[in-house]
């Protein structure tokens, strides 16, 4: 018997709830089971320190954070919102697959919702709290509604345009790539028209609205969100095809090659029929993330979750490229090896997050990040107790960059944490720089031992003397360790 196209329907979207249902699952299975991450702990900090806006990135992942830490502040609640906005992106990208083919098998958006589950960046970032993850649900979200409002022209469609434009903006300033495509979208996709209306002005004031904390920080910071983003963006380097084809290699890694490979096939394919409103819809949206990520990383090697928006933008154009070529034998071999890849990474990390089991030689633990910071700061702020104790300046804890003072702070909070790199961070808008001659714990994680860190470390102070270690054994075997050093006279990072 043959399905209508209802029956088909409802069979896509319960496989596509099922299959998102099965990976939240695995990924509050493993959400309480380790520590936070350096990225995770600085956002997680977002949400105690509340603000406008923030040094690195806008201020919406703090904001969410927030509503969190009321009710708790374990590594198990924190990731909540990761695990639910990882849904709302599923939910997300089947609507805007459908919207961009709604004349194509409903088992097209199934497999765009498959492809984004594959790529281990999406799995991650459905885990860690980060401002991709923000980002994406509403990004998906806003294109959907974009795409009703150039062919529908409705004003309660540009009205949800300008939320979405302006909270993807409050998420992360990557979504100045989403305005791009939107742009694009009107001005090559055939749809200026609607600028003669006062819908897309309508959203255009309803997003500037929305984005105004971020302008009011940072014209009391002068401008300095704005400023760090362009010098990181263009650093003052060559062009290199080495650091163009590392980067393409973490994408690949990244994303797999299900949606990698077959995306370089779809997007071609969607090129040689530009005069098909869906594929040119699709290419406007994806392409400006994708090619202005790919084109830096010949500056800066790009990491992998950069250009998530991209490729998720792309999936539906992906999905339906795979269903159309099926009965090419190279299309089935990507897919099937995709398919492989991504169920033995997903499995082997969420297996790895729960317990830990993969031998590895002592203090080389590859998620060493994870495990034992608490233990170490705790310690850490125990030392500097008994060091306020002696004569001298009052001391405070010392980190050696931002992502390892972001761990120590979350666990000592509200202990100030200062950095000694030299580099203006938000931990010196929270806790101030070090003084000179100032003095306190050093904490040094082993990770910085293999590459000869430490002594570039130990060499902005006068003096220091190792107080203590703190070290964290797994089955048996020193996983990671902490070094803490009583240093006194701050002299400046050494450039």
């Amino acid at each position: 018997m043959n399905s209508t196209p209802a029956t088909a329907s409802i069979s896509a979207g319960r496989a596509a709830l099922l299959l998102v249902v099965v990976c939240t699952a695995l990924h509050l299975l493993v959400a309480g089971r380790v520590e936070l991450s350096g990225d995770e702990a600085h956002y997680a900090l977002y949400g105690y320190f509340l603000d406008w806006s923030y040094f690195d990135h806008p201020p919406l992942v703090g904001w969410l954070q927030a509503l969190i830490l009321p009710f708790s502040d374990s590594d198990f609640a924190l990731r909540l919102w990761p695990a639910a906005l990882g849904v709302l992106s599923s939910l997300a990208l089947f609507r805007l697959t459908r919207t961009l083919f709604p004349d194509e098998s409903p088992w097209t958006a199934f497999v765009a919702v498959a492809l984004l589950q594959s790529a281990l960046a999406f799995q991650v970032f459905s885990i860690a709290m980060e401002p991709d993850t923000v980002l994406l649900p509403l990004s998906l979200g806003a294109a959907v509604f974009l795409l009703r409002a150039v062919e529908h022209e409705r004003a309660s469609d540009w009205l949800w345009v300008g939320v979405l434009f302006g909270l993807a903006g409050l998420a992360k300033y990557t979504a100045v790539m989403l305005a791009v495509g939107a742009l694009l979208l009107v001005l090559l996709g055939g749809r200026t028209r609607v600028l003669r209306r006062p819908g897309p002005w309508l959203a255009v004031a309803v997003a500037v609205l929305l984005i105004l904390p971020v302008l009011w920080w940072n014209w009391q910071h002068d401008w300095i969100s704005f400023r760090y983003q362009i010098d990181h963006g263009v650093p003052a380097r060559g062009w290199e095809l080495r650091r163009f084809l590392l980067s393409q290699a973490g994408q690949l890694v990244a994303y797999g090659p299900g949606l990698y490979l077959l995306g370089f096939a779809a997007a071609y394919g969607g090129l040689r029929r530009w005069g098909e409103r869906a594929a040119r819809y699709s290419l406007l949206l994806a392409l400006p993330p994708l090619l202005f990520f790919g084109w830096s990383s010949g500056f800066e090697p790009t990491l992998p979750h950069w250009t998530l928006l991209g490729w998720a933008l792309l999936a539906p154009l992906v999905a339906r490229f795979l269903l159309r070529h099926w009965q090419r034998r190279s299309v089935r071999v990507i897919v099937w090896g995709g398919v492989t890849y991504s169920v033995v990474l997903t499995l082997l990390l969420h297996s790895e997050l729960f317990s830990p089991w993969l031998p590895f030689e002592p203090r080389h633990f590859p998620l060493n990040d994870l495990y034992g910071w608490r233990a170490a700061s705790v310690r850490a702020e125990q030392l500097c107790a008994a060091m306020a104790a002696t004569p001298g300046p009052k001391p405070v804890l010392f980190a050696g960059n931002w992502s390892y003072a972001s761990h120590i702070s979350w666990y000592v909070r509200p202990t100030p944490v200062q950095v000694t790199d030299g580099h203006i961070t938000q931990s010196d808008l929270w806790y101030g720089s070090p003084a000179p001659g100032a003095r306190g714990i050093l904490v040094v994680p082993d990770s910085q031992f293999s590459h000869g860190a430490v002594t570039g470390w130990l060499s902005r102070f006068d003096h220091c003397k190792k107080a203590d270690e703190v070290e964290v054994v797994l089955h048996g075997t020193p996983a990671v360790s902490y070094d803490l050093y009583s240093c006194s006279g701050y002299r400046g990072a050494q450039r």
